[in-house]
């Protein structure tokens, strides 16, 4: 885990968001993905670990493994639908969601990208249709690579975001303009490592023009609230 921190040693008190998705409709290998991260986070507490759950492990193992992963100190659940090749508003995956609303974790979900069907921002615009109390973080500025879409069906709405990948599909005003749309105090500072490092993530953000309580949301405030943290 240490490469995590490439790149970040301008930044003073940072903490990461750590996740995986579980690929396998299995509590088994769901359990070791989930321990691995919430063990990490407790031994480091510059770490803030999400749990997952594939659908097909069914309602009951699911909600099981999400109650223990909250009571071992997870702070919320990462659902790639990309990677675990569902629909991200399948029914069977809504009923949990329910369940997540409830034990109050919310869900990162990977949204958007122009090669698939299975998390466009519509479906994500669903899921916040018929579980509005489900406190949704919809990544990448709402959809990576999709952003047109992304403004039609979750710019402007309840959702949180954040700024990850964004700048491969547009520039600072671009997006500075979605980030005042959809509303600073539901942006959150992204970076997806290992795929961009911290500090160009963070220079990228910087270079945007935003002021400086718009940063402190979007760097840490909004974050602390989501997370509980």
């Amino acid at each position: 885990m240490n490469g995590i921190f490439r790149g970040a040693e301008q930044f003073d008190n940072i903490r990461f968001v750590i996740s995986s998705a579980t690929l396998k409709p299995d509590r088994e290998h769901a359990q070791v993905g989930n321990n691995f991260l919430i063990n990490t986070a407790n031994s480091d507490s510059r770490f803030i670990p999400l749990a997952s759950f594939h659908p097909e492990m069914g309602f009951d193992e699911a909600v099981s493994e999400l109650e223990r992963c909250k009571a071992l100190g997870a702070k919320g659940i990462k659902i790639h639908s990309d990677f675990q090749r569902f629909f991200i508003d399948a029914e069977n995956a809504m009923e949990i969601y329910k369940e997540a609303a409830r034990l109050n974790l919310p869900i990162l979900f990977h949204v958007g990208d122009k090669n698939t069907d299975f998390s466009t921002p519509k479906r994500v615009c669903n899921i916040l249709e018929k579980i509005p109390e489900l406190t949704i973080i919809a990544a990448h500025m709402c959809g990576y690579s999709v952003w047109d879409e992304a403004e039609q069906y979750l710019i402007g709405s309840p959702v949180y975001t954040d700024t990850s990948e964004a700048f491969l599909g547009m520039d600072g005003k671009g997006l500075y303009r979605l980030i005042e749309k959809h509303g600073v105090t539901k942006v959150m500072f992204g970076s997806d490592y290992p795929l961009w490092n911290t500090d160009f993530a963070f220079n990228q953000i910087e270079s945007i023009g935003l002021s400086e309580i718009e940063k402190d949301l979007i760097y840490s405030a909004n974050a602390k609230k989501v997370f509980g943290v």
